[in-house]
């Protein structure tokens, strides 16, 4: 029987009771619990507010922002030559930023930035839903522009496992009060100057210029879209890197300009078919055209910031604007210059000692080396054995080593690194400007990566470049151009029985001083010195320019003094100069990041008058000999330079270095070549020699200057012409048999006691062997008769 519910009454379903109690209790704890959430947001927000996790930065310092800049630093000709940094950054107005660059980065980083205030909380909801609920990443991280700035101006720190809670609440209140205290192009500015592109470089300026060899506001929109691109994962996308990924996200960005109405999608298509375009580049204190002078920059600029601002000015912070005299032009003449030439004589020098060891007979050459090696002075300081320590730095690891003047990546071992670095020749190459004293090149080795010891400050011996100094002391204490000196070999008993002689092997004749010079005669140089006196020779050295020290002995005149290669340019300047050094000068003014000038460097000034004007004639007109006729000539004969010039080649002992300075009336450069020990050398003079060592780099620098045309402007192309008054003072031979200053009498008297000399000699002789068979046997005596009988 089936019973009727009564009017008014429903039946109790205890199932659809029990659903709508459950729904109601979950509804109540779904509430309970984002009033909890809420609240603990609200709490937890409030501590990062107050400061709990660290105090987040307040509207005065926000508006006190100012970043680490790269102090950059000039040529004379306007080019970036290197900088000095802490952090690789140059802040840049928004009104030198390419348009493109801020159209790419709102594109893709925050297309709403113009619309919130910091927090982009549509963006916010977008991630909550697809990369925290759904786990697709793809979707970005919801950051403004404004939040990234924050990120960037005050890095992350490590809160355990609130970290990114607690880094995106404080990047939060940062971001808004940054939108309270800068307009959105500052905070685009701001953005743009901080943001990291890897590679130890900071802000849109130095990426243009890393990238692509340009200021940022030359950039083109696909240039733009790469930069940009790069910010979601600058190793990833870095075009250099990885060319394929830079493209693909390029491409992406430049879709997004399209997207955002930037770009017509004619542009956007058009763009995406370019090449990546990449003109890399980099400029700091350790690469560019001329790191060697960079460090020579740098040294001379911390002095003067020191001695004037003491710690109130930052060469590597400030983002100071440095001005040198350094001609970018000449700079890259004098690179190319010497890496051609230096890549053919190690190629020349490798064959050379194929098969066989440059050290060979002086051992402690290589071991000297060895033991002077970090790995070898960590593993002796630890106490390991010398067998040992031998037997691990026998073992091959990967390294890098120079070839044909490129890097590569080799398997070596230590030991047999430390004999590669040892067979390697070293090069400086240095150019002024002797009317104003300006440094115009600095090269002061054949790769500042590998090997950083500056060998235009190196001493090394000088060999003949410093001859000069020889022959102008001897024209300033009276002698002549045409003086003939006898090319005898002479021995100085009074100096130890020393006994110079030509590398020729020849004594014979004589030479006039000039001859003697243009032909760099030992024997007459040798007298001369002595004749002048050492000390002369080496006062007026040191009044020319040279600053060391040079021993007072009769074997300065042939180069025994230790010097640098930027000490005898500056001396030979007063050559160029006719009589007058000059001091040089590298840097010419410091500026800082407002414009203000902080240090001007004065006019270089002029030495003392080394010597007087008429000797300063004889010696130009003396060195252009060496060049025209003389050890020089290959300059003309085999380079075919057409330019004026005079110079002086040099070899020291052994061919342990070989060295080249010229000048012409408005340039003066020098050229060294050499292994960093002595002992490892060219065994033939024809091959170790300045001519083939040192001088070719000259040359092939003269070359590039001459084909840049004669509105290169190093200064008037033609030394003053001899006056007509002296012009009989040097026409003569350089060589004669018999010595043209003596008269008919005179040579025959001389020719009688030449007779007379070796007449004595024979006697002499025949005495001695008298008193050596006085004391052979009988039988001796015989074996002597029949071996003179053969």
């Amino acid at each position: 029987m089936k019973h009727k519910t009564k009017p008014g009454k429903t039946s109790k379903n205890p199932r659809k009771s029990g659903g709508v109690r459950f729904r109601n209790w979950l509804l109540k704890s779904l509430l309970k619990l984002f009033i909890a959430g809420v609240a603990f947001l609200a709490i937890f927000l409030s501590l990062v507010y107050i400061g709990l996790f660290g105090k987040i930065p307040d509207t005065y310092q926000l508006s006190k922002i100012r970043n680490h800049s790269a102090s950059e630093v000039y040529s004379s000709d306007g080019e970036m030559i290197g900088k000095f940094y802490v952090e690789n950054r140059r802040s840049i107005e928004n009104s030198n930023i390419s348009e493109h660059v801020i159209n790419a980065l709102v594109a893709t980083e925050d297309s709403r930035f113009f619309e919130h205030k910091g927090l982009d909380y549509i963006s916010m909801g977008r991630v909550l839903v697809h990369s925290v609920l759904l786990g697709d990443r793809a979707q970005g991280g919801g950051s403004t522009i404004s939040q990234q700035l924050a990120k960037n101006l005050y890095p992350r720190k490590d809160y355990k496992f609130l970290s990114l809670p607690v880094n995106k609440a404080r990047e939060m209140f940062t971001a808004a009060r940054l939108e309270d205290i800068y307009t959105k192009a500052e905070i685009l500015n701001l953005y743009l100057n901080t943001v990291p592109f890897g590679e130890n470089i900071y802000g849109i300026e130095v990426a243009a210029n890393r990238f692509f060899s340009k200021s940022s506001s030359r950039l083109q929109p696909h240039e733009a879209a790469t930069l940009i691109g790069m910010l979601a994962a600058n190793t990833y996308y870095n075009p250099r890197l990885h060319p394929d990924h830079s493209q693909k996200r390029r491409n992406i960005v430049l879709d997004r300009m399209v997207d955002q109405q930037f770009l017509t999608r004619e542009q956007g298509e058009s763009y995406k078919n370019k090449p990546l375009g990449l003109n890399y580049r980099v400029l700091d204190h350790n690469n560019g055209p001329a790191p060697y002078f960079m460090e020579h920059v740098r040294l001379q600029a911390e002095r003067i910031l020191e001695e004037q601002y003491g710690d109130s000015v930052s060469l590597f912070e400030d983002g100071l604007k440095l001005y040198t005299t350094i001609d970018s032009r000449l700079q890259n003449f004098a690179n190319e210059a010497m890496h051609s030439h230096m890549i053919n004589l190690q190629s020349e020098f490798d064959k050379h000692w194929r098969g066989r060891k440059p050290w060979e007979g002086h051992p402690e050459i290589y071991v000297s080396a060895l033991k002077k090696t970090k790995r070898y002075r960590a593993m002796q300081k630890k106490g390991i054995s010398e067998a040992e320590i031998i037997k691990k730095l026998e073992q091959p690891v990967q390294m890098s080593i120079i070839k044909n003047g490129k890097e590569q990546k080799v398997e070596m071992s230590p030991a047999d690194s430390v004999a590669w670095a040892l067979k390697q020749l070293h090069s400086g190459f240095f150019a002024v400007d002797p009317s104003d004293g300006q440094v115009l090149a600095w090269v002061g080795g054949t790769n500042f990566k590998f090997f950083q010891y500056d060998h235009v400050l190196s001493r090394r011996q000088v060999g003949s470049t410093f001859k000069p100094f020889v022959y102008a002391t001897a024209l300033e204490e009276g002698y002549e151009p045409c003086e003939y000196i006898s090319n005898e070999k002479r021995t100085y008993k009074r100096y130890d029985d020393w006994s110079p002689s030509n590398s020729d092997g020849e004594h014979d004749g004589f030479y006039s001083l000039q001859g003697a010079l243009i032909n760099s005669v030992n024997t007459v140089t040798a007298e001369l010195t002595i004749e002048t006196g050492p000390h002369d020779v080496a006062d007026l050295a040191h009044v020319a320019g040279i600053e060391s020290d040079i021993p007072d002995v009769p074997s300065i005149g042939l180069g025994t003094a230790n010097l640098s290669l930027y000490e005898m340019v500056s001396a030979y300047t007063a050559f160029a100069n006719y009589g007058n050094g000059i001091e040089l000068k590298s840097l010419t003014k410091i500026v800082d990041a407002k414009g203000k000038v902080l240090y001007e460097a004065k006019p270089a000034k002029l030495r003392e008058a080394a010597f007087e004007e008429r000797t300063a004639r004889f010696m130009v007109h003396m060195l252009k000999g060496v060049v025209e006729r003389g050890t020089g000539k290959t300059l003309r004969t085999v380079y075919g330079l057409k330019t004026e010039l005079a110079g002086k080649t040099g070899t020291t002992q052994n061919n342990a270095d070989g060295w080249f300075i010229g000048f012409t009336p408005g340039l003066v450069a020098g050229a060294w070549v050499g292994a960093d020990s002595p002992g490892i050398r060219f065994r033939s003079t024809a091959l170790g020699q300045g001519a083939h060592m040192a001088l070719p780099i000259f040359a092939r620098f003269m070359q590039k200057v001459e084909a840049s045309g004669p509105s290169y402007g190093i200064g008037r192309r033609s030394f003053y012409p001899l006056p007509e008054e002296l012009l009989s003072d040097v026409e003569c031979p350089d060589f004669s048999e018999e010595d043209p200053d003596l008269n008919f009498f005179e040579r025959l008297f001389r020719s009688k006691k030449e007779k007379a000399r070796e007449s004595n000699k024979k006697e002499e002789d025949k005495k001695e062997e008298k008193k050596k068979d006085k004391g052979k046997s009988l039988l001796e005596k015989m074996k002597d008769i029949f071996r003179k009988k053969d």
